[in-house]
């Protein structure tokens, strides 16, 4: 996801703090990797940024058939 729908075309990579930077080192969100409930879950950095970070993020999904599932935005973690 990383290649395809960012700027600098980088892959993810592991923080210290256990989230992923995938947006090219930008910062403006982490995705962190919920093992427990097998899931992906994605954090703003600025709540003015969700709405783009939302669309880029379903594009992807519909794009490779994967599943979503309600979820709620959210802007801290």
């Amino acid at each position: 996801m990383t290649k395809e729908s960012f700027l600098g075309e980088q892959y993810a990579y592991q923080l210290d703090d256990g989230s992923y930077s995938i947006d090219s080192g930008e910062n403006d969100i982490r995705a962190i990797y919920d093992q427990e409930n097998t899931e992906i879950k994605f954090f703003c950095r600025y709540k003015r940024d969700m709405n783009f970070y939302d669309k880029k993020l379903m594009a992807f999904a519909t794009k490779h058939g994967i599943d979503t599932k309600p979820c709620t935005v959210s802007s801290e973690y």
